[in-house]
């Protein structure tokens, strides 16, 4: 009796291909993810709510023109919608810090630069997608990185990891590159990161000064035995930094791949790649983004990430 053959299982860019076979797909699929209840005008705010799907929209109220992407990380692309989709779906289920040959490749892009561009937007997305706080027992540390060993620089970074005691694993981090550790800037990186009433586990001298009297959180000092999951966070950070860019990230730039690292940290407590690429599309359609204006005039001159193949 003959075997049934084994089905051969998609690849992550078969899988696209089948969700998203045309533009059209692609402008239905994103159209009600943007509006749910219908376009609203950016211009007047009147809402439409049964206006078809479309990538161009002129408001019947006060006949201005509008797009799916004017307010957004894509804002002003003249490329077409299934290619970002398609670097969204593509970046979303990649490992730490994919290289903008890849991208640019995938895309048959002629500019490098776009694809580098490109990517630095979609880091800034994954910033913005990501922020759910930390809650429970989380560690709080604050040191040092070197985001490029051969430029001498350092950056000063806040960590917060959250601490799953029963699975005994680490849950949601957050990482926030800082100019100076003072009080006010502690305060505003606990607000956006970890859930009031908290307990935070802290090591760092200076951090628990800060802390002192504080209302918001249960502060609890660690023990000088206990091992420092923030900093062997950094430490993995800034590992996966120089062996994937070699000295090719600046501080301008870091926080860019703190945020994915982050994202990527965080997105494993997701059930599979189409709740990640959901989640990171929140970040792309989120109006209150900051667009990446200055990639053309910042593009890095080291050349390390063109190096890579």
């Amino acid at each position: 009796m003959a075997t049934p053959q084994t089905k051969k299982k998609e690849t992550p860019l078969q899988t696209f291909g089948r969700m998203f076979p045309s533009e059209e797909d692609c402008i239905g699929f994103l159209f009600p993810l943007r509006w749910p209840k219908g376009f609203v005008c950016p211009y007047c705010h009147t809402r439409h709510p049964h206006l078809a799907p479309q990538r161009y929209i002129t408001c019947s109220h006060c006949g201005n023109r509008s797009s799916l992407t004017t307010g957004t990380i894509m804002h002003g692309a003249k490329k077409p919608i299934r290619d970002w989709l398609q670097a969204i779906w593509w970046f979303s289920g990649s490992g730490f810090s994919p290289s903008a040959k890849e991208l640019q490749r995938l895309l048959a892009l002629s500019c490098y630069q776009t694809a580098w561009t490109w990517l630095q937007k979609l880091r800034s997305a994954m910033g913005e997608a990501d922020k759910k706080r930390c809650q429970g027992v989380v560690e709080i540390g604050c040191s040092t990185v070197a985001p490029a060993r051969e430029r001498k620089e350092c950056a000063l970074v806040l960590t917060a990891v959250e601490i799953l005691l029963s699975l005994r694993i680490t849950g949601r981090i957050h990482v926030q590159h800082i100019g100076n550790l003072d009080a006010a800037t502690l305060m505003v990186f606990l607000h956006e990161s970890v859930d009031r009433n908290s307990s935070l586990l802290v090591a760092n001298a200076a951090v628990s000064e800060m802390l002192v009297d504080c209302p918001s959180y249960y502060v609890v000092p660690m023990q000088s035995d206990q091992p420092s999951l923030t900093e062997e966070l950094q430490q993995s950070f800034e590992t996966c930094l120089h062996t994937v860019h070699r000295g090719g990230v600046t501080v301008k730039h870091f926080q860019l791949y703190l945020d994915e690292f982050c994202f990527r940290n965080n997105a494993a407590l997701l059930p599979d790649h189409q709740a990640v690429f959901r989640s990171l599309l929140t970040g792309v359609f989120n109006e209150n983004v900051e667009p990446y204006r200055d990639a053309a005039c910042s593009f890095p001159l080291s050349g390390a990430e063109r190096r890579r193949a």
